[in-house]
């Protein structure tokens, strides 16, 4: 019986990961997405030809505004703090975090994948004991 139980906590587990994994996923292709439209924007150079444009404050409210864009941007390095750096190497750095989360999405969805393939195992088992108990 303990065995069965087990068993039973195995799968709760692998289920709890899978879960979870995929919530992760979902957080990291977010974050990933929200670094390609930023980096879009930057590599556009059309913030420094507008005229004016809609700047986000937060919560769904916009401003009508004008971006100046000198080459620099203000990157966010905490909270309510800034620095100001080079465009050119904010893109760099956007490249290489967008690659970061995609290793990392690769490498958690490797691991569900396994954790999927353990579950149905698992599963199959089960039923194919079931299955060779009621013919006996």
């Amino acid at each position: 019986m303990e065995n069965g139980n087990q068993i039973e906590q195995e799968l709760e587990f692998l289920q709890s990961y899978i879960d979870a994994s995929e919530k992760q996923i979902t957080i990291l292709t977010q974050g990933m997405e929200d670094y390609g439209k930023a980096l879009a924007v930057l590599q556009s150079r059309e913030i420094g030809q507008s005229s004016e444009t809609l700047i986000s404050l937060g919560g769904g409210v916009f401003a009508k505004g004008k971006v100046e864009n000198s080459g620099n941007v203000l990157v966010a390095i905490g909270s309510d703090l800034f620095i100001e750096e080079d465009s050119t190497r904010t893109e760099l750095r956007l490249r290489a975090q967008i690659e970061d989360v995609r290793k990392s999405i690769e490498n958690i969805n490797n691991q569900r994948t396994e954790a999927i393939r353990r579950y149905q195992a698992i599963i199959s088992a089960i039923n194919s004991a079931g299955n060779n108990s009621r013919k006996e």
